[in-house]
């Protein structure tokens, strides 16, 4: 927003808060006294009414004491007269319905006046003679309470709308030296130098506009100087020699630019891990032709794109900016990138993540410094999330907690039994369901957390083993009462890998034998990367049937699970998600799960979306699937 609207919009709302104060007191006093006033008149009409019905009461002449009610109800505003003879036993009344004209319902049913009421025994020595009542009508104060607010508040509008104006003119005038600076600017920064900026009145913007124009001048007569030999070091400042790609600093430059323009888009960073291992084991060359190979595929990939920034940043790790800000194409982009740099990878020099991808979607007022630290940050919980992970930062907030209050509330959650529990059907392509997989969350502050919000902490301060522990035992729990349902339990990496957490799970199944043949785990893929050979016996000898997340993901893993025999595989998303597309190769995904099929597991389709999806997938050797076709829901 610009600071003349900001000027603008702060000094209007100032203007409204005064205006709205005055006029609550205002509508305030008007009805309070309005109220009193009608009060007043009811208390005094009784008591001259009183007076003047006496000598009448006292000689019992009926007619001369209506007479005299008849005069007072016609001569003023009175809803009900009420004369209560009391030795005659007879009642007078006099009655005038409330009605009120001009004045709309709504203010009507704010009931701001209730009607002033009183009541007086009139008395001849000490003989009650009769009991008078008087009250009064609250039209004529709703009127005149009506009235009076509604021209004040036309008042207001008219000076509203005479104010706003003043003020446009006057911040207009006032600004325009700064207007005049920016042009100035984005001038300069189109390196056109011609023009000066007219010394405006204001002291301090005057200093300014002179220093403005003053480097104009230098930086119009620099330029051409400057120009032939920027062209010279243009290559040899901006471009990367091994990848062909722009260097860090052409990077950054062309961020600056994207920024300053205002346009839409995303910084996505991939690390790709495995370069070092590659230096290391084989040399330069060898890591320099992989650079050179995965620099051409990042370039066709971003072909699609009209404008786009692609550079080699570091060591390892390329930068792209690309103007997509849609986190699903983000995600799937991500997915395509690690796909394609695994697929260079014929013969893996270790089990470690080849890849990861992290990004950061552009912001209002954002600056290349905060952009790349989000992204990097992203960087960092993708390698947390491991398995060539892809995280998108979006909209971060400033009330997001730390790493140290997230693992509070964890620890909170489970010493307290706090978590929510929700559940997803895994169905087959005849709508039966499979199984159900299980979701935690955390309930603070009116959000609800999935667990993707808090796993990147339990694996980092190693509560892994401890939360699964504690999952499987509610979902054992909830078994006991939901008798024909099957619940899957994710693991984490960390609780895959110790000994004591497998120890534990088979002391729960033992106590839950009755349910536990209804309970299945899954084991993250990349839990098998470096622990393989641990989980065989822990595995084999699992009292539960169990499963592989994420499957795919670590291609050089494929054919290496035909020892371990899982009871069924869920492919990565990354798959599932994109067979729907026109340029996608469902050829990949037949073959995986072919090879999940060579295990002996079932395959099943995760984050399926639409029927289009279900379809394609039952064509390609996959047996269920799960998604928001149909969504999770909250269990009891």
């Amino acid at each position: 927003m610009t600071l003349y609207r900001q000027l603008l919009i702060t000094m209007l709302l100032l203007f409204v808060t005064l205006f709205v104060t005055a006029y609550s007191v205002q509508f305030s006093s008007t009805r309070s006294s309005l109220a009193e006033q009608q009060e007043t008149t009811v208390i005094n009409t009784v008591t001259s009414l009183g007076l003047a019905l006496t000598p009448y009461l006292e000689t019992s002449d009926t007619v001369g004491a209506e007479s005299v009610i008849n005069a007072v109800f016609d001569g003023g505003f009175y809803h009900r007269v009420t004369l209560n003879l009391l030795a005659a036993n007879k009642e007078i009344v006099r009655e005038h319905d409330i009605t009120l004209y001009g004045i709309p319902q709504w203010f009507i049913n704010l009931h701001l006046f209730e009607g002033a009421k009183h009541e007086a025994v009139l008395t001849s020595g000490w003989l009650q003679l009769a009991q008078l009542s008087v009250e009064g009508n609250p039209s004529q104060a709703y009127y005149q309470l009506w009235e009076g607010m509604s021209q004040l508040a036309i008042w207001f509008v008219v000076c509203f709308v005479v104010v706003w104006g003043l003020l446009v003119l006057a911040l207009r005038y006032l600004l325009k030296p700064l207007h005049d600076i920016e042009l100035q600017t984005q001038e300069i920064e189109l390196h056109h130098f011609g023009k000066e900026i007219a010394l405006p009145r204001t002291r301090e913007l005057r200093e300014v506009v002179k220093s403005i124009n003053a480097m104009t001048s230098k930086l119009g007569s620099q330029f051409k100087e400057q120009a032939d030999e920027a062209e010279r070091l243009r290559n040899k400042t901006f471009l990367d020699e091994v990848s062909g790609l722009g260097n860090r600093a052409y990077f950054l430059s062309q961020s600056h630019s994207w920024i300053g323009e205002g346009n839409e888009g995303t910084v996505i960073l991939v690390a790709i891990d495995m370069l070092e291992r590659v230096y290391l084991e084989e040399g330069f060359a060898a890591r320099d032709e992989m650079i050179k190979a995965i620099a051409t595929n990042l370039h066709q990939l971003c072909q699609r794109f009209n404008e786009f920034a692609l550079a080699r940043i570091s060591t390892n790790e390329f930068a792209l900016l690309v103007p997509e800000i849609d986190e699903e194409r983000l995600n799937l982009l991500g997915e395509e990138i690690n796909r394609f740099i695994a697929e260079l990878v014929i013969n893996p020099v270790s089990n470690a993540n080849i890849s990861v991808v992290g990004g950061a979607i552009v912001q209002a007022d954002d600056n290349i410094g905060l952009l790349l630290t989000r992204a990097d940050n992203a960087l960092n919980q993708a390698r947390m999330n491991e398995a060539g992970a892809v995280v998108i930062k979006h909209q971060p907030q400033s009330n997001e907690l730390g790493r140290l209050a997230w693992r509070k509330l964890v620890d909170e959650a489970i010493l307290d039994d706090s978590f929510e529990l929700s559940s997803q059907a895994v169905l087959d392509f005849e709508g039966n369901v499979q199984h159900e997989e299980l979701y935690i969350a955390i309930r603070k502050d009116g959000g609800v957390f999935g667990a993707g919000n808090f796993l990147s902490v339990v694996e980092q301060f190693k509560l892994g083993e401890k939360l699964d522990l504690h999952i499987i035992g509610r979902a054992l729990k909830h078994l006991t009462t939901a008798p024909s349902l099957k619940l899957a339990v994710n693991l984490t990496a960390y609780s895959c890998s110790q000994s004591s957490f497998w120890h534990q799970v088979d002391l729960l199944l033992t106590q839950y034998a009755k349910q536990a043949p209804r309970l299945l785990l899954e084991l993250p893929e990349s839990a098998f990367v470096t622990n393989k050979n641990a989980l065989m016996v822990p595995l084999k000898s699992l009292k539960v049937a169990w499963g592989i997340d994420h499957f795919g993901r670590h291609f050089d893993l494929l054919t290496k699970f035909g020892d371990l025999k899982p009871h069924y595989v869920k492919l990565d998303h990354g798959y599932s998600s994109q067979v729907a597309m026109p340029e996608f190769d469902d050829a990949f995904l037949a073959a995986v799960s072919l090879a999940a099929h060579s295990m002996g597991a079932q395959t099943i389709a995760t984050r399926v979306e639409t029927e289009q999806q279900v379809a394609i997938l039952k064509t390609l050797y996959v047996d269920a699937y799960q998604g928001f076709v149909s969504p999770p829901h909250k269990l009891s």
